[in-house]
């Protein structure tokens, strides 16, 4: 690790599959719910053994989340939101098979493949998989959760948006950092254990002497987040890399490799290339704004779909505190809620 953030590998994924706990199939019953049941949604059961592998997913992935005295409630607080995302999810599925919505399997193979390549092949997408708490089932489960989500979603919120200039200038104005870009860094890493000096020198050595950094970063880098992409960090502002690590780079010229040590071990480090600070101008982001508001006007809208499916829907909870802890974070975000571009 380098940074003081999660590891570079392991937050695209999750931000990729972000709908928490969207992997459930609910079972229709027309009976008494069955016992395994957490709820019930106009008829289909949603297991309390998805919110329970969901939750356990997190837990492996984040222990520290789960800890300390706050943990249980914290806990209690995650287990209602993915309840609410499986009940959402449930309301989808009921929707897209009256709207005629659905994903094939091709569709997935090819997302799945996308993801083998941003991830520099299987090998690196099954690492960011197991950092994640995913195995291939319950990756391509959560693969066709989020883009039958997306295809209703584009069904029924079609139609113009109109962003008019005096929200793009508002929102220019009101957003300044999003249009600032610090000074940043492009650096390749290659991380050993603090016991490990010798081979880090050994390692360095090979990189001097024309070595392949990736290839030598795949074989013995322990940072979980960039090894399986040969060691390459990105872009980043150096202040988001621990002090020892950034100080480095303070004096480093383009293609410098020097060996430096911080709190996580011994760092094998590669200057690829520097940018100064920039700041966008309104016309230069101008086209980005509109993107960004019609985007979330088309979010709100399907928001608000969701929220009348729910309205009209026949829920039962077999977990009354769990119901009392959704219908509240419910009614928060209801009333946080406002529009940013008109219909």
């Amino acid at each position: 690790m380098t940074r003081r953030r999660f590891s570079p590998i392991a937050l695209p994924l999750v931000a990729i599959l972000a709908f928490a706990g969207l992997t459930a199939t609910g079972c229709t019953n027309a009976a008494a719910p069955s016992a395994s049941a957490i709820a019930v949604v106009n008829g289909a059961e949603i297991p309390k053994s998805a919110v329970d592998e969901q939750v356990a997913r997190v837990k492996t992935a984040q222990p520290a989340s789960f800890e300390g005295t706050a943990g249980a409630g914290i806990e209690k607080q995650y287990r209602a939101q993915v309840l609410s995302g499986l009940i959402d999810l449930e309301l989808i599925k009921q929707a897209a098979a009256t709207l005629g919505v659905s994903v094939t399997p091709a569709q997935i193979d090819a997302y799945v493949a996308q993801l083998q390549t941003q991830y520099g092949g299987e090998a690196g997408l099954t690492t960011a998989m197991t950092t994640a708490g995913f195995t291939m089932e319950s990756l391509r489960a959560q693969v066709s959760s989020n883009m039958l989500r997306d295809a209703v979603s584009a069904k029924v919120t079609t139609g113009t948006v109109t962003v008019t200039d005096a929200q793009i200038k508002a929102y220019f104005t009101q957003n300044p950092s999003q249009f600032s870009t610090p000074a940043q860094v492009h650096a390749e890493h290659i991380l050993f254990a603090t016991t490990d000096k010798a081979t880090a020198q050994t390692v360095l050595a090979q990189v001097k002497g024309g070595g392949d950094f990736a290839a030598l970063a795949k074989k013995n880098s322990k940072d979980p987040g960039s090894a399986a992409t040969g060691g390459d960090l990105g872009w980043a502002d150096p202040s988001t890399y621990v002090t020892e690590f950034a100080d480095a780079m303070k004096n480093m010229k383009i293609n410098d490799v020097v060996l430096v040590q911080s709190k996580y071990g011994w760092h094998v480090i590669r200057l690829l290339g520097r940018r100064v600070a920039s700041t966008q101008t309104l016309a230069e982001a101008t086209a980005t704004i509109r993107q960004t508001l019609e985007s979330s006007s088309r979010s709100e809208k399907f928001g608000a779909y969701i929220a009348d499916l729910r309205t009209k829907a026949t829920i039962t909870y077999m977990d009354a505190e769990l119901q009392k802890l959704i219908e509240a974070n419910r009614a928060l975000n209801s009333s946080t809620t406002t529009p940013t571009a008109g219909k």
